[in-house]
């Protein structure tokens, strides 16, 4: 029973010999062959996930006349929570994986209930939590619950970018055709949601653009290696449509990561996408570089919205300043009202620090900054974890498993960074774009974690004669290193 408890010893009865070479055969036994991919099996909680992220990033109830009244996506979430609780509390489990991530995500959400009373306007912050964010600790949930192999990893990522690329192809429809504009000659999204402001809608591009890339350098298969090509094309002439400054520079940010990435590698691509760029300096519309050559030079901006958002960070400013505990409630900074700052009412900050640091306070700022933080650290962690270490050698994956997984940290923590840079210029805290990114580096982390752990050789037993003979601390390196 000792042996079967706690592995020790071999299946003849023999025990096994504490020792650094023992470990590191063991080691390399366990690692030696890799692991062959195992048949997918689709649970209902998965499935019901992806329905409800195609609801959400699709939006039909857009588009086809009588599906609003249905709440596609209030009813695949349902069906999907009700599918995990089944399932994993008939395997024995708890309802829902719990980790660090998701405790902070509900951490912020319980900053926006503390809110609630202390909010200019109790009913508005209130909507704020039951009508958008209780979904998105739900739904996270349900991706740390559902999302437990590399190929559903891979199945979420090409949904997100096939919607994405769907949402700019048809932005550049509308702005060949002149419909659909606001401002003159930005383009907006033709669905409603995270997609339909120019800025959001870069912004998702950008975000979403990051782990395409990476499948056009890394994947095997070369079809799926020029569909990602033609989404790729799609999303960058729908940014440059949107004539949007913030989503520039989260390109350029974004694109910062993947040649980094990709130039010790592949050069070669660096030097193409490079190429690339340049040519297609000339085709680019004026109207374009004029509206990014304000960035800098606030003459160039002729609809004055570079002012107004100078304007806007000294309100926002002001607001957490006059109110830096608990902030003015969720989603109030639009309607807060002072005599002496009164400029820009009825409008949002245009940052997402300053949105979350005026109307959730410091409180929120923190739970919210740790939330980004862990997002780049899973991505991180994850790219650790698969080059292994001397302590932890690399998990047992199959090759096309440890592309994919290689792909989401790289793909995700390029996403972070071009989410990052355009969520400077945008209120964006209660969006799901975020969410997903952070869930899907999140995923790819605890995959890698568990895989470690399935796939470590036992421990050695503790040999008492040889500790007190080598002495505590020279038996604590040995162990380590065992």
């Amino acid at each position: 029973m000792e042996r079967l408890t706690f592995n020790i010893g071999r299946g003849d009865g023999q025990p096994v010999v504490a020792g650094r070479a023992a470990r590191a055969r063991a080691a390399a036994a366990a690692h030696a062959a890799p692991v062959a991919p195992t048949r997918e099996r689709y649970d209902w909680d998965y499935l019901w996930l992806v329905a409800f992220t195609a609801v959400l990033f699709f939006r039909p109830q857009d588009q086809v006349p009588g599906l609003e009244v249905l709440h596609l996506a209030e009813l695949t979430a349902i069906f999907g929570l009700a599918a995990m609780a089944v399932r994993r509390l008939g395997a024995g489990l708890p309802i829902a994986h719990v980790n660090t991530e998701l405790v902070g995500v509900i951490a912020l959400g319980g900053v926006i209930l503390l809110s609630v009373p202390f909010s200019i306007w109790p009913g508005g912050s209130a909507h704020v939590f039951t009508d958008i964010y209780v979904k998105i600790i739900l739904i996270f949930a349900l991706m740390m619950s559902t999302l437990t192999s590399p190929k559903r990893l891979q199945q979420m990522t090409w949904l997100m970018i096939v919607a994405s690329s769907y949402i700019a192809g048809r932005a550049i429809f509308d702005y060949v055709r002149g419909v659909n504009l606001v401002e003159g000659n930005r383009v907006r999204g033709a669905v409603g949601g995270m997609f339909e402001n120019p800025n959001d809608l870069a912004l998702n591009l950008v975000t979403f653009l990051a782990p395409t890339l990476f499948i056009i350098m890394q994947d095997r298969r070369p079809s799926r290696r020029m569909f990602a090509a033609l989404c790729a094309v799609l999303m960058v002439g729908a940014i440059v449509c949107t004539k949007s400054r913030s989503g520039f520079l989260g390109l350029l940010a974004m694109g910062a990561v993947v040649a980094f990435y990709t130039v010790r590698v592949r050069p070669g691509y660096v030097i193409a996408g490079v190429l690339a760029c340049a040519l297609a300096v000339p085709v680019m519309p004026s109207s374009f570089w004029d509206r990014m050559d304000s960035i800098m030079n606030g003459e160039e901006d002729t609809t004055g919205s570079r002012e107004a958002r100078i304007r806007l960070f000294n309100q926002g400013v002001q607001v957490f300043i006059e109110n830096p505990i608990i902030g003015v409630g969720a989603g109030q900074f639009k309607n807060y009202y002072d005599p002496g700052v009164t400029a820009e009412k009825w409008r949002v900050t245009h940052d997402v620090w300053l949105q979350v640091a005026s109307e959730l306070g410091i409180l929120g700022l923190f739970t919210f900054g740790f939330l980004v933080i862990r997002s780049y650290g899973a991505a991180l962690m994850s790219l650790r974890l698969l080059r292994g270490r001397r302590r932890a050698p690399p998990p047992p994956l199959a090759p096309a498993d440890r592309v994919i997984l290689d792909q989401n940290a790289k793909g995700m923590l390029a996403a972070v960074v071009g989410w990052t840079v355009c969520s400077f210029f945008a209120s964006v805290a209660f969006n799901w774009t975020f969410y997903y990114v952070f869930a899907l580096a999140v995923a790819g982390r605890e995959i890698l974690t568990a895989r470690i752990k399935a796939g470590a050789p036992a421990e050695a037993p503790v040999d008492v004669r040889a500790r007190r003979a080598v002495g505590a601390r020279g038996f604590g390196r040995a162990a380590i290193h065992a």
